[in-house]
């Protein structure tokens, strides 16, 4: 997984836009949607048939408010997997996303302490993409996972 919600000492969920560094929007961009374009466009042509993409968004129940780049950054991605699984479909390339609810990473427990035992373990969304790597069908959806619950289909949650 891949994002850039917190600096060295502390997170940028607070943060209104006109308060984030240029810097960081444009880092947030970077990791968040131009990296994963550029690499898939630079693998399609070593792509056989039957591979698979699988992208990482994320969960917001509160919207985007505090955290604008982070949460633009994820919504493209689900936007990038959507419009590839259509492209795709003609090389039988499956593209599916994962958008984890808040997830237990060390960065997480560091910055959100008192909301650790709500967060899904990163080990159920690996056994998640595993699953995804062995379905010959799915194509083009976004799976919500939250700990304790069974996978949600949905888009722009």
């Amino acid at each position: 997984m891949a994002g850039i919600w917190h600096g060295k000492n502390g997170v940028y969920a607070g943060t209104d836009l006109e308060r984030f560094e240029q810097e960081v929007i444009l880092d947030t961009f970077m990791v968040g949607i131009v990296a994963p374009t550029l690499l898939v466009h630079g693998l399609l042509p070593l792509m056989p048939v039957d591979s698979k993409i699988i992208n990482i968004s994320g969960t917001f129940e509160s919207g985007a408010k505090g955290w604008l780049p982070y949460y633009v950054s994820k919504r493209a991605i689900e936007d990038l997997t959507v419009g590839l699984a259509q492209e795709l479909e003609r090389k039988d390339i499956q593209v599916n996303a994962i958008s984890p609810s808040d997830c237990a990473t060390f960065a997480y427990k560091k910055f959100f302490p008192q909301y650790i035992d709500e967060a899904i373990a990163p080990e159920k969304i690996a056994e998640f993409c595993l699953k995804l790597c062995h379905d010959d069908k799915t194509t083009g959806k976004v799976f919500v996972l939250k700990k304790d619950k069974a996978p949600l289909e949905s888009f722009h949650y």
